[in-house]
């Protein structure tokens, strides 16, 4: 299996993310909806070690299955399955709209026929917030459609038609992951947080004050639709490099704040983990810029990469991000 922890000279420190971690109430179904319905496959599943559990904050009578899947070909935009047992779980998002801050809202894959997929989703029991909408983004011309899973778990597919797509030559049914949602209680302390104290870089920003009445991707009333602001920004550990993260705020809109649920052992869309050059000295670069550490600097086997240093902060939205380092 090839994956993206290995760096060259020429790589940037910090890359897009390498996997997202669901946190599941059954893996034996969402095995069955990545490989059967996506066309993914399974490549790794094991138990949770005791170190994970310290990592995560987690009792020694918790315990964990994981299963990591990706779209065959791809080395990065991994899935992490994780099921815990012997603990009290909530969803992350429970009863969420889309304009409910904290967690990660939804994760975003590539579909080459929507109408197809859509339709095979719905018979699978997921629901769409919208039906699929066609429409440009920037100087994007796509169709997307966001899906709502078990354990409250959100995925938004999307169809490009203009440009054309590149860098996704190994899609099927389903490409990678390449991007993950967070909807932002303030977007000036999301900006403050992922472009001066992580570090990343500005990819694509919008006020959002261009909408129309009508169908809306975010499940708007129509008739509200045109008078809601929904600023995005999207960022990147390193411009050229999938693995994005995008935070949106729906200007206006009164929501619940879900940020404190978005931890083990909690359930829906967990985490993002992004590969680092040195963790150690990433790690104290946050601390310099008065980030507060989540999780210290360990060292725990994780399957199937090996050896790793880990570490973990919290966003401002309480997004789970975790800093990973192969060392073997």
């Amino acid at each position: 299996m090839e994956h993206n922890l290995n760096f060259t000279d020429t790589d940037p420190n910090i890359k897009g993310f390498q996997e997202v971690v669901f946190s599941v109430s059954n893996i034996e179904r969402y095995l069955d909806f990545f490989q059967r319905v996506c066309g993914w496959k399974l490549i790794s599943r094991e138990s949770g070690t005791n170190d994970l559990k310290a990592l995560w904050h987690l009792e020694d009578s918790v315990e964990i299955e994981e299963a990591i899947l990706q779209n065959e070909g791809d080395h990065e935009g991994f899935v992490r399955l994780v099921q815990f047992k012997n603990v009290a779980q909530q969803l992350i998002r429970s009863a969420a709209h889309a304009w409910d801050w904290g967690g990660i809202f939804d994760i975003n894959m590539r579909t080459p026929e929507m109408d197809t997929m859509y339709r095979e989703l719905e018979n699978e029991g997921w629901n769409g917030y919208a039906e699929p909408l066609r429409y440009t983004f920037g100087i994007y011309d796509v169709s997307e459609v966001l899906m709502k899973g078990p354990d409250g778990v959100t995925i938004a597919f999307m169809q490009r038609f203009n440009p054309p797509l590149e860098g996704f030559p190994h899609m099927k049914k389903t490409s990678r992951i390449f991007n993950s949602s967070i909807i932002s209680g303030d977007m000036e302390a999301s900006y403050d947080f992922y472009i001066n104290k992580l570090g990343f870089e500005m990819f694509f920003q919008t006020p959002g004050n261009v909408r129309e009445e009508g169908h809306n991707v975010l499940g708007f009333p129509r008739n509200t639709n045109a008078n809601i602001e929904v600023p995005v920004d999207i960022v990147r550990s390193d411009i050229k490099n999938f693995g994005s993260i995008e935070y949106l705020k729906a200007k206006g809109l009164t929501g619940k704040d879900c940020s404190e649920l978005a931890k083990p052992p909690n359930l829906g869309i967990l985490m993002l983990r992004f590969p680092v050059r040195d963790v150690s000295a990433y790690a104290e670069t946050l601390k310099e810029r008065g980030v507060t550490l989540n999780s210290e600097v360990q060292t725990l086997e994780v399957s199937p990469y090996g050896t790793l240093k880990i570490f973990s902060v919290r966003s401002p939205e309480g997004v789970w991000l975790e800093f990973v380092e192969l060392i073997n």
